[in-house]
């Protein structure tokens, strides 16, 4: 499937303006460019898309993005295995701090007192 950059920012929720960007950086180009200059992308664009917002997901700048990608070596599949296993070790780092600040919430109304090892468990 091909998608105009209206489609693409549609779909991915990235706004046009990122997407030529991106493309003036030579981070993500359309696969093709229509003599009226409108782009476009194809499969292999849009799975780079993907691979590009998972590494900002994680923090990750847009030139490292471009080496990693670029790098004839990558490897997407553990690439997005990768991502995974941050993601997870991520979300259990925010369920500890839900944990941590429902506790404190609940010794508050509670008018409890918690140890100071409770207070920092997360």
């Amino acid at each position: 499937m091909e998608y105009s950059i209206q489609e693409l920012s549609h779909l991915s929720g990235v706004t046009t303006r990122t997407l030529r960007w991106y493309d003036q950086i030579g981070l993500l180009k359309p696969s093709r460019v229509a003599e009226s200059g409108y782009r476009y992308y194809g499969g292999a664009e849009v799975d780079r898309l993907q691979d590009i917002l998972y590494y900002r997901a994680l923090g990750v700048e847009l030139a490292r993005i471009k080496e990693c990608l670029d790098d004839p070596s990558f490897d997407r599949l553990a690439a997005l295995r990768n991502h995974l296993a941050a993601l997870e070790a991520e979300r259990e780092r925010l369920e500890q701090l839900i944990r941590s600040v429902k506790d404190t919430i609940g010794a508050e109304e509670r008018n409890e007192i918690m140890s100071d090892e409770q207070k920092f468990e997360a």
